[in-house]
C-alpha cells in the first residue's frame, strides 16, 4: 500500500475528509508537510531534515501523544482517494489552559475549504469524544487566512503572548457549548 494511503486508526469522518492516526508508513509525508516553508514561517521550523528525523517527529509529537493524552495531531486525508494533505487536531500547551487545535495543510490543497472540514472534524471530535467544553488557538499575527478561519469556526481572539521563538502570537478561544455554530452537528 502507498505511504499516502496507510492505514492508522480513524479518529473523524466528514464529507470529503477523514481524521487518523498517524503511522511510521507517513514518514514520507510528514516529512514533507513539516518542511514546507509554509510550516516554518506560520508555526515554526520543526527540526525534521532526514527521513529519520521524521520518523522521530511521528513517535515523540504524534504516537506519543496519542499515548499519553489520548489525542493529539493527527493526519487528514481525502475521502475519495485516501490522499493525504494535512494535519490536524488537539495540542496541549503549558501555556494555555486547554488544549488548542492546531492545522496545517500541504500547499496544494490550501483554499479549498479542507482546512475548515478538517478543523471542524477536529471540533466535534473535541466535544463528542473528548468532552472539551472549550478549545484554543494559537497563530502568528501575520497568517491572516488561519486568523480568518478561526473566525468563520467561531473563535474569538483572547489576547497575545510571547511564543517559544520570542515572537508575538495571537491567542484565540472558543466555547464548544454552542454546539451548532461553525459546523458543529448539536449533540
Amino acid at each position: 500500500m502507498p505511504p499516502e494511503q496507510a492505514t492508522g486508526a480513524r479518529v473523524a469522518d466528514g464529507p470529503k475528509l477523514f481524521l487518523r492516526q498517524a503511522t511510521f508508513d507517513d514518514t514520507a509525508f510528514v516529512r514533507t508537510l513539516v518542511t514546507q516553508p509554509s510550516w516554518s514561517r506560520y508555526i515554526a521550523p520543526s527540526g525534521v531534515a532526514s527521513e529519520q528525523d521524521a520518523r522521530q517527529y511521528i513517535q515523540t509529537r504524534l504516537l506519543d501523544r496519542y499515548e499519553a493524552q489520548g489525542f493529539g495531531l493527527w493526519l487528514v486525508s481525502r475521502q475519495q482517494d485516501g490522499q493525504l494533505i494535512g494535519m490536524a487536531g488537539l495540542v496541549c500547551r503549558e501555556t494555555l489552559p486547554g488544549p488548542d487545535l492546531g492545522f496545517a495543510l500541504m500547499d496544494a490543497f490550501v483554499g479549498q475549504g479542507f482546512a475548515f472540514e478538517a478543523a471542524s472534524l477536529v471540533m466535534q471530535v473535541a466535544r463528542a469524544q473528548y468532552a472539551l467544553a472549550e478549545l484554543y488557538a494559537v497563530v502568528k499575527p501575520d497568517n491572516q487566512r488561519s486568523i480568518r478561519l478561526l473566525q468563520r469556526l467561531g473563535f474569538v481572539y483572547r489576547h497575545a503572548q510571547m511564543g517559544p521563538d520570542a515572537l508575538r502570537w495571537q491567542i484565540h478561544h472558543r466555547s464548544l457549548a454552542q454546539g451548532t455554530q461553525a459546523g458543529l452537528a448539536p449533540s
